[in-house]
């Protein structure tokens, strides 16, 4: 398991004339937790993971952390595949699997954009989108367009230099005036000269709101932990078919198994999974 870290905190926000609802979150610390679990992966790989970490924690403060949210990424750039796994309690999680070093960006079509959500109480929801060109936050804002008819400006940002990232979720609300809604396109455009370093949550929300201030709704801390242990790796390989069971120990002694999402290895003998250790 890796240790726990400090946490990022996605604050949730509303601007005082009440027209534009914005979620943003410095996400230096998930950053950190990317490279301490997969120190494999070349800091823009990090970086790519850590984008993705970040879409999923804001999009998640969307239903106040009520639910599990899962995002996986399949496609045919240098990242093959990308996944994040953020839980109701602020853990959150992350694996990628790198793709073609030839290819042209990260995050390249044709591939998937999935997006799994999951209460204790409820069916799991399952949705694909076809990737579209463009990063991970053109993918969060497709999917939010055409699957729950939202339109909203996301932006995600990580150095692999220096580790710093964040993201900032813009949402106009129905009766926001055109007028405003102009100047809030104006105000996102010009987010690109403010220096990363200094996009925390409280210069956001007076960048969106330009000056006027905005109200905290709710602040939710999120942190990079696994959540793997030896028994539910074991609860998981017990259900696997026997012949495929007794394939692991063609050689004698324990198996080591890894944990995609952290690089703990676990022991796992024959007794463990076979009857009797046959």
């Amino acid at each position: 398991m890796t240790e726990s870290i400090p946490q990022a905190k996605v604050v949730k926000s509303l601007t005082r004339d009440r027209h534009i609802r914005l979620s943003s979150v410095d996400a230096s610390p998930l950053w950190d937790g990317v490279r301490r679990g997969h120190p494999h992966l070349e800091p823009a790989a990090c970086a790519c993971l850590t984008e993705l970490l970040t879409a999923t924690a804001l999009l998640q403060g969307r239903t106040l952390f009520a639910e599990r949210l899962q995002l996986l990424v399949k496609g045919s750039g240098r990242a093959k595949a990308v996944v994040a796994d953020s839980w109701p309690d602020g853990t959150i999680r992350g694996v990628l699997d790198p793709g073609p070093e030839e290819a042209p960006g990260w995050i390249w079509a044709p591939g998937v954009f999935q997006v799994m959500r999951s209460s204790a109480t409820g069916q799991p929801y399952v949705g694909h989108l076809p990737l579209v060109e463009g990063g991970i936050q053109v993918q969060v804002e497709h999917y939010l367009q055409q699957s729950e008819q939202i339109q909203a400006s996301l932006t995600l940002w990580c150095d692999h230099g220096t580790g710093e990232a964040g993201g900032l979720l813009v949402e106009p609300l129905p009766d926001c005036p055109p007028e405003r809604l102009a100047r809030l396109v104006q105000a996102l455009e010009g987010l690109e000269v403010v220096p990363l370093w200094e996009r925390t949550p409280d210069f956001l929300a007076t960048w969106v709101s330009q000056g006027e201030g905005a109200d905290d709704l709710v602040a939710t801390e999120i942190f990079y932990r696994c959540r793997c242990t030896r028994e539910a790796l074991l609860e998981t390989l017990r259900r696997f078919p026997e012949e495929q069971k007794a394939g692991l120990f063609l050689e004698p002694g324990p198996v080591e198994v890894r944990c995609d999402y952290c690089g703990t290895m676990y022991p796992i003998s024959r007794e463990d999974l076979l009857p009797g250790g046959a």
